[in-house]
């Protein structure tokens, strides 16, 4: 848990890397001067606009993780001391009625094995085995895929950045307008300035929304090794009381 509040406090961190991302996009915005936010997203045009809400739904994302991943969430301690003596005493009703007030993973896990134990004169264990195998398996993958989607963010964000800048410069190229022999300075550099602002901006995104992803797929691991032994625990003791067949 020391751990993850570190990692925590360098989600924060990189978080307030991403917000403070965007004052270097404003100054890479070339001789324009913005006395605003507002300023910057307008010059960045619609894809600034885009880039900004992908950056919103990865702090949203990053603070919905930090709530969740947590073993506490994931695999309850009361929980598993409680599961770990019915299935010890051989309660295998206490233990159905404890899956069902818990709506943890590690409940659904052991929901699994009680269902193939529950009402059988004698308990297969490859068959409950499998059984808390393929459930832990599902429950797995639901992490994995909570945290894919600040994965996306980061591959997106910087695709967006540079839709951008391939945007920004063909605004460039439309305003070299040429009358009476001279090309207007202000209509390339208003292109120029959206190009640099929306590929600063996507890079940003892209990389913090990066760097937190490896966070949390670092603490998604270790969770899963932590419900795999929790589950295991709970398992053996249960296996041990429950009537077998031969």
């Amino acid at each position: 848990m020391n751990t993850f509040a570190r990692r925590a406090g360098v989600a924060v961190c990189l978080a307030g890397v991403l917000i403070s991302g965007w004052v270097l996009a404003a100054e890479a915005a070339g001789p324009y001067k913005y006395n605003s936010f507002k300023d910057v997203l307008d010059a960045g045009g619609l894809t600034m606009k885009f880039i900004l809400a992908l950056s919103m739904l990865a702090v949203f994302l990053v603070i919905y993780y930090l709530f969740t991943l947590r073993a506490s969430v994931v695999y309850p301690d009361a929980f598993i001391r409680e599961a770990e003596n019915a299935a010890a005493d051989g309660d295998i009703e206490g233990l159905k009625k404890l899956c069902l007030e818990n709506d943890s993973p590690a409940a659904q896990v052991v929901a699994a094995a009680v269902e193939q134990v529950e009402g059988a004169e004698r308990a297969d264990y490859l068959i409950v085995r499998d059984a808390i195998e393929g459930e832990g398996a599902r429950q797995a993958s639901v992490l994995w895929q909570r945290i894919q989607y600040l994965l996306d963010v980061a591959v997106i964000a910087p695709m967006v950045g540079l839709l951008g800048t391939v945007l920004g410069m063909l605004q460039s190229f439309a305003g070299m307008e040429v009358e009476m022999g001279v090309v207007k300075p202000l209509a390339v550099a208003a292109g120029v300035a959206k190009a640099l602002i929306t590929t600063v901006g996507g890079l940003i995104v892209g990389i913090t929304a990066m760097s937190l992803y490896a966070l949390f797929r670092g603490r998604v691991n270790s969770l899963v090794g932590g419900l795999e032994s929790a589950s295991s625990r709970v398992f053996r003791r249960l296996m041990a009381k429950a009537p077998k067949r031969n």
